[in-house]
């Protein structure tokens, strides 16, 4: 398996791995009708534009690729608090916006390897701390950033609504 950073082909097998992982992660936990309802082609698209509009490397996306195939991916830009993107100054946090992989790949290492690959990337950008959001009753997603140095800050905020209903968010933090 393979870090690299993301070029804008991968958008749309980038699109297949976020649907793939939000429909078995987030099970019971999102409406089912959003889920079925999530759309490869639309997200491939996006995510081929924000692929290609990152300003590295202070924003960008990785990928672990096996056998020619994308099987998980994450992306960092500067965090909401910071100010925005075009707004990113000395000292100022990135965050983790996106961490997901094929369900096939859980608990095969890939996203250990990738999170180090992340950490890197990080660092490399000369941040000093970054952000994360994850939902509260997710608790393999807050297993794996904790065992990976992220701590829960205590900041609860909501996501939503997704059609119709309301999800806790708890922000880590992770010094570099």
């Amino acid at each position: 398996m393979m870090i690299r950073r993301a070029v804008p082909e991968d958008g749309p097998a980038v699109a297949e791995v976020q649907v793939r992982a939000w429909r078995t992660a987030y099970r019971g936990l999102v409406p089912q009708d959003y889920l079925d309802a999530m759309d490869t082609v639309r997200r491939g698209a996006r995510w081929t534009d924000r692929i290609d509009g990152a300003a590295w490397p202070g924003a960008g996306m990785l990928v672990a690729e096996g056998d020619g195939e994308v099987a998980a991916f994450a992306c960092f830009a500067p965090a909401e608090e910071g100010g925005g993107q075009a707004g990113r100054g000395a000292g100022e946090p990135l965050e983790l916006e996106a961490f997901y992989s094929l369900p096939e790949v859980w608990g095969s290492g890939v996203n250990q390897r990738l999170i180090t690959g992340v950490h890197e990337a990080l660092a490399a950008a000369g941040c000093a701390e970054a952000v994360l959001w994850v939902l509260r009753d997710n608790p393999r997603a807050r297993r794996f950033y904790a065992a990976h140095g992220w701590e829960a800050d205590g900041t609860v905020t909501e996501e939503g609504p997704i059609n119709g209903v309301v999800l806790p968010r708890v922000r880590y933090r992770r010094k570099f």
